[in-house]
Order: structure tokens, then sequence, then C-alpha cells
């Protein structure tokens, strides 16, 4: 059943620009641009205090079914699929974040960061649309997203780490979770460097 935008009547999704990575010319944005390496940048430019707060220790060892499940849903809505491009889902991009943060050695910001802010996502979305985000339709979890990018810092940081990972998948090599079948080199047109490493040999396992 499709929830009223009555909490925010002014704001007119209609014309808004969407946060969803664009499906034209969007393999072209990658080869020629740094966009990827621009997303790390915002968890280091947080006031110390807000860091501290996003960052708080978090015992895990892997995402929990509802956690995965919101991962892939904003990974998703990040960076869709299209007709001439896979998406999010087809590089295993919540997988591959998953990958990441049970990896010995990650930054313990960037890990926390991840984990903490799925719970603030579902609050923020349970607060606006007394839902959870996978269970909102897409002008909702546009208009969400798009309200914790703009407007808060926490959410900026969030976002960019969940985007910067959907580039990880897209380019890192199989072997860690992510590019199953090489999906995204082939999209791109990219030839991997060799050799390439064995599964025994990949980071993390490395004595």
């Amino acid at each position: 059943m499709k929830r009223s935008n009555d909490n925010h009547p002014n704001e007119d999704l209609s014309t808004s620009t969407p946060l969803s990575s664009s499906r034209l010319g969007r393999r072209s944005f990658l080869l020629r641009s740094g966009a990827a390496l621009a997303t790390v940048t915002a968890l280091a430019g947080l006031p110390y205090a807000l860091r501290k707060e996003l960052t708080r220790e978090t015992s895990f060892v892997l995402f929990t079914p509802e956690q995965r499940h919101t991962v892939s849903v904003v990974q998703e809505h990040l960076f869709p699929q299209a007709p001439d491009s896979p998406g999010a889902e087809d590089i295993n991009a919540a997988a591959y974040v998953e990958w990441v943060i049970t990896t010995p050695g990650l930054d313990p910001d960037a890990r926390n960061t991840i984990v903490n802010g799925v719970g603030r996502l579902q609050e923020a979305s349970r607060e606006r649309f007394s839902a959870p985000i996978y269970d909102l339709e897409f002008a909702e979890r546009e208009q969400l997203l798009r309200y914790l990018a703009d407007e808060t810092r926490w959410g900026r940081a969030w976002l960019s780490l969940l985007l910067y990972y959907i580039f990880e998948a897209l380019l890192a090599d199989p072997v860690y979770g992510g590019n199953p079948d090489k999906v995204g080199w082939r999209w791109l047109e990219h030839q991997p460097g060799f050799p390439r490493p064995p599964a025994d040999k990949i980071y993390g396992r490395l004595r």
C-alpha cells in the first residue's frame, strides 16, 4: 500500500534530480572521472565529535539478513541496472561490502560507519515513512536518501562509503566477491593486470 507524502507537502519529487546514478553515459562517466576516489573524502572531513559518534565500537561478524537486504536495496538505488550496464546487484556490491567489513586491518572508522549507518538509516525511514526502506516505493526511497545526503553529515558520509564500495566491487578481481564473471570488467572493457591473485593469497589472507 502506498504511503502518502503528507509530512512533506512542499517537496516536489517530480522535478528533482534522482540521487541514483545516471543511466545514460554512465560508462563514460566512470572512465573519464575520479568519481570513485572523490567519495573517500567524506568521512575524513567530518568533525571529530561526529566521527566519534558514528564510529563507536560495534561487535559483529557478518550482516544480519535485514542489514544485508538494506545495504543491497540502497546500493541498487544508487547504482541501478540499465539495459546496457550492470547494477549494484549484478556486481554483488552488498556481498563485497560484507567482505570488506570483515577484512582484518580495515580502518575501524569505515567499518563502524557502515554498520552503524544501516541502523540509523532504518530509524530515519521508520520515522519519516513508518516503514523500513526496503518496503518504500522508489520516490519515497529517493526522498529519504536525498534528505540524508543533503541534510545530514552522517548520511552523506555513509552513502559516500557505500558508493565507493560499489565502484570497488565493479572493478575488483572476482576473487574478492564482487564483479562476478568479470561483468564489470567486460562492461568497461577493462583489461586486468596479470597475474591475478589466487584465492589463498588475496588481501586479508596474506601472512
